[in-house]
């Protein structure tokens, strides 16, 4: 590429086996790159603080093609989206007054630095190489402590103060943006907003903090916090708040519980405890060895202590079970061809005993490939059919994994989630959760209410539905967060066929729209009072696959997901470590929540089951992103 000038370009994504048109990235601008002689370029979706590179030079912003149509739509820039937004006035100090412009900026690597890039050549003339340089203020505000951080992935880093000095020939209301240029002279534009204007008055700004907007006119849109007809739950019955201590050690559960208690989290979610493959990857962990060995984040006495120590600041723990298959030893055709081959599945089964090197587990194994009665893409062989499915409800795997429930137990945990269990029958489930006796919830990764029904209604929690993880909310929230509410008015049914219709490319076009944000109203799908909810977890985050349009959601856009999820009364909400500790945002909800759960407290039984959340949406003017989202937690009269 010359290396003179901005190119602009997009992203887009075809599946080499689908049909139809590219699926263009969602971004309000085309993103931008200078090429430098003798570089490589790095042209890649991760950006800085979870924003992705792009900026809107001179000409007007569109995608190549036939696309221009559908990458005309906004994303979710930052939490002050819906706050009072940015340019803010510059509080006057001995440090700053001679500054007209200073930035927030989380701290960077290394050799990169910030500039004011725009159309006054004082500015560059939007070349970032000849764009104005701002300079790092001296006493900058330290770093801010890692409070509930995972293990090994270091401290929070806190923000630095830039600053610049008015510039002569730049006139007010001129544009630019902040671009963050490296040491070998790659930029990273400012994201998730239109370009700025130059103020009149000294200014603080925000990198990537999206602009203020106009509402709407009219009133609030109405939404629904689910069906009027879900089952009531006590919300104090459950949870409010898990923290996912993925693949924390114990001894690091036990240093950080008062921290953790500290955020307003009540429980903590272990990863998987039993001996498993070894190696450095997520998954490993969920490849199951030993149910009879508490090994590879810590032995039992350190479980024990990290249990002892959370309960001493009224945390329960919880821990993860993978009971439906064990360490993968063949591939699909192998287990497909053992179907109908009593001596190869014999061959099989012998080669995970050698393998797990446990015969009296490893015999267990066996109907792999075995598909479920109902739904059309639920097999009990998991994992693309490599997984070694056990056979479940045998009392020969039920007794080893009592044995293993009643070991955590005895531990202190007080609670399990359950892996997988979309791919479990659901009367096994019922039965595991029978034998445990405590709080317990399953993973069912799935948006189809049809299929999370076959375990929320078939297996009751002291009267209550069995709480399953909220996929269709999740994605819902995020459609609505990043593209306003006309991208959620389906009639639910129609909208779930073709989320799946696109998971496993079958394609086919959205459905037309309901007509319920013309009236004033939406209905959020809340599966259940006592759902477990979430923006983000480790297999959206860990696995580079869609997930209904979970996939890829960035921090920086979850986290106002998250804060809503947290403002509602009902409810497990879920959160990663790294989230929690990464978004004040996430941080005030937290606290919110506890505090909300502490008035309901106060409120005799009855009138919590009657306890209802509200929710205003305030449409903005040019559409796409909400201006704002109001929750309020009221008992509604019998």
């Amino acid at each position: 590429l010359p290396a003179a000038g901005v190119i602009e370009y997009k992203f887009l994504v075809q599946r080499e086996s689908s049909t139809g048109s590219a699926r263009w990235e969602e971004i309000r601008d085309n993103r931008c790159i200078t090429p430098v002689a003798g570089k490589t370029l790095q042209a890649m979706k991760l950006g800085v603080c979870g924003h992705r590179p792009h900026c809107r030079p001179q000409a007007p912003a569109k995608a190549p093609g036939k696309a221009s149509a559908s990458a005309s739509k906004a994303s979710v820039g930052s939490a002050a989206d819906i706050a009072a937004g940015d340019p803010r006035p510059l509080e006057a100090t001995a440090a700053t007054d001679a500054a007209w412009l200073r930035l927030r900026l989380p701290s960077q690597p290394s050799g990169r630095h910030p500039v004011a890039c725009g159309a006054p050549a004082a500015l560059g003339a939007w070349n970032p190489a000849a764009a104005a340089p701002l300079v790092r203020r001296q006493h900058s505000r330290p770093a801010s402590r890692d409070r509930a951080g995972g293990s090994g992935q270091g401290g929070e880093k806190g923000d630095e103060e830039w600053l610049l000095k008015a510039l002569p020939g730049v006139p007010s209301g001129a544009e630019f943006k902040y671009v963050l240029l490296s040491e070998g002279g790659q930029a990273f534009w400012e994201d998730g907003r239109p370009n700025r204007k130059w103020p009149e008055a000294p200014a603080m700004h925000c990198f990537g903090c999206a602009s203020p907007r106009e509402a709407a006119d009219g009133a609030e849109i109405e939404i629904e916090w689910g069906r009027p007809d879900l089952q009531p739950c006590d919300p104090l019955q459950t949870p409010g708040a898990i923290l996912h201590a993925f693949h924390w050690p114990f001894e690091e559960v036990r240093k950080r519980a008062h921290e953790i208690a500290q955020y307003g989290f009540d429980a903590v979610q272990l990863s998987p405890a039993q001996r498993s493959v070894q190696g450095d990857q997520w998954w490993t962990r969920y490849q199951p060895v030993r149910y009879e060995e508490v090994h590879g984040l810590g032995d039992e006495s350190s479980l024990r202590s990290a249990c002892a120590a959370c309960a001493g600041v009224e945390l329960r723990v919880f821990g993860d079970l993978v009971f439906n298959h064990m360490q993968v030893v063949a591939s699909c055709d192998e287990w497909r061809r053992a179907q109908h081959d009593h001596n190869h599945l014999e061959h099989l089964k012998r080669r995970l005993s050698d393998a797990l090197g446990r015969p009296s587990t490893a015999t267990t194994s066996s109907g792999h490939g075995f598909r479920l009665k109902v739904g059309p893409n639920r097999m009990e062989g998991w994992g693309c059919g490599e997984w070694s499915e056990l056979n479940g409800g045998s009392e020969k795997v039920m007794s080893v994994h009592t044995a293993h429930m009643e070991k955590l137990k005895n531990c202190g945990i007080s609670g399990f989630r359950f892996d997988a269990a979309k791919h479990m029958r659901p009367e096994h489930i019922a039965e595991y959760v029978r034998r445990a006796n405590v709080y317990s919830f399953g993973e069912v990764l799935s948006v189809d209410p049809k299929m999370q029904k076959d375990y929320t209604e078939a297996i009751s929690l002291k009267g209550d539905p069995l709480p399953t993880t909220d996929f269709l909310l999740a994605v819902w929230l995020r459609r609505l967060l990043e593209q306003g509410p006309e991208a959620v008015d389906f009639e639910l049914e129609a909208w779930v066929r073709h989320l799946l219709d696109v998971e496993f490319g079958r394609g086919g076009r959205s459905p037309a729209a309901a007509g319920m944000v013309q009236q004033g109203r939406l209905q959020a799908p809340v599966l259940t009072r006592n759902s477990v909810r979430f923006a983000r977890n480790h297999d959206t985050v860990c696995n580079d696959v869609p997930f209904y349009g979970l996939g890829g959601w960035g921090r920086e856009g979850a986290q106002v997901a998250a804060a809503l999820l947290l403002a509602a009364h009902d409810g497990t909400v879920l959160l990663l470590s790294d989230d929690a500790r990464a978004s004040p945002l996430i941080q005030k909800a937290l606290l919110y929540r506890k505090s909300l759960r502490s008035r309901l407290a106060e409120l005799p039984a009855d009138a919590r089951l009657r306890t209802r959340t509200f929710v205003g949406l305030r449409k903005a003017r040019t559409g796409g992103v909400p201006v704002s989202i109001c929750l309020a937690c009221r008992v509604v009269e019998p």
